[in-house]
């Protein structure tokens, strides 16, 4: 298990996605427990991953590479998934989380993997607040599926397809009720997380930590959390908006803080500027100071 690759883990979640594009047309249970069993054999292979990573780089890997802090956005998701499906068979999600899975696994092999020397002196809050970026987006990520959900079952509800063919989504009162939580969740993780980074590097000796204020990563992600707080604000003054809109604005929202989040981290590795984590340096200062 020492030598897996993203090729193990990365075709196992093909598989599983297969499963559920069957069960569209047939749905049975062995296509559900097929699916779960490959998302499970995926999920084991990239923690033995993640962990043979962790150890070359003596580092979390939260903070070691860009490349492996989208596999750990990845594996989460993935456990969202199981989680949910284990609750809830009838629930259709992984029909949307596993495209969203893939794209992260597939993106990550185009972001800088290379191993960053995290200090000690900033090791714990390094460590909090990758945690809670990771765990906001995730938050945002499950807004996203949901909110796609919610569009879906509406669309398939208006039309009245629900009683024909073999698929069967959640009632839209429980997929809005989720929606809400999850956003209203993933912003102060987020808000959290952004705080901390920026206060890492406010407060850092000099030298210590890279100037992160031109990062476009950073840019980008502070531009769309404002985007995310807009969003956060209308759900808690809106007592009764319509499911709609809130699906509406909340894929808008969230499909554009993941396509900047991911984008501009291949674009900026396909280019050549660095950036990390504000808790890190590169590994090649190892020697310098």
């Amino acid at each position: 298990m020492l030598k897996t690759t993203v090729v193990c883990f990365l075709a196992s979640y093909c598989c599983a996605f297969a499963c559920e594009l069957i069960q569209l047309k047939w749905r049975r249970a062995l296509g559900r427990i097929l699916a779960l069993v490959f998302g499970a054999a995926g999920l084991v292979a990239q923690t033995f991953y993640l962990l043979q990573r962790s150890s070359v780089a003596q580092l979390p890997p939260l903070l070691s590479s860009d490349h492996d802090w989208l596999l750990v956005l990845a594996w989460v998701a993935v456990l969202v998934y199981l989680f949910v499906s284990l609750t809830d068979g009838e629930s259709g999600i992984g029909l949307l989380m596993w495209p969203v899975i893939l794209v992260l696994v597939i993106s990550a092999q185009f972001v800088t993997s290379s191993t960053r020397l995290e200090l000690d002196y900033h090791r714990r809050w390094g460590i909090l607040h990758a945690s809670m970026l990771v765990l906001g987006t995730a938050g945002v990520l499950l807004g996203f599926v949901l909110s796609l959900l919610y569009l879906w079952q509406h669309r398939r509800l208006k039309r009245r397809e629900t009683l024909s063919g073999p698929l069967k989504l959640p009632n839209l009162e429980l997929t809005e009720r989720l929606n809400r939580w999850a956003i209203l969740t993933a912003v102060p993780l987020l808000t959290f997380g952004v705080a901390s980074g920026f206060g890492l590097s406010i407060f850092a000796k000099n030298g210590e930590v890279p100037a992160i204020w031109t990062d476009p990563v950073v840019i980008g992600s502070g531009i769309t959390w404002l985007l995310m707080g807009g969003l956060f604000v209308w759900l808690l003054t809106q007592k009764r908006s319509p499911g709609r809109q809130v699906a509406l604005l909340t894929a808008w929202s969230c499909g554009f803080l993941l396509v900047m989040l991911v984008g501009l981290q291949v674009l900026t590795s396909a280019i050549g500027i660095r950036h990390g984590t504000p808790a890190s340096v590169p590994l090649e200062k190892r020697g310098q100071s």
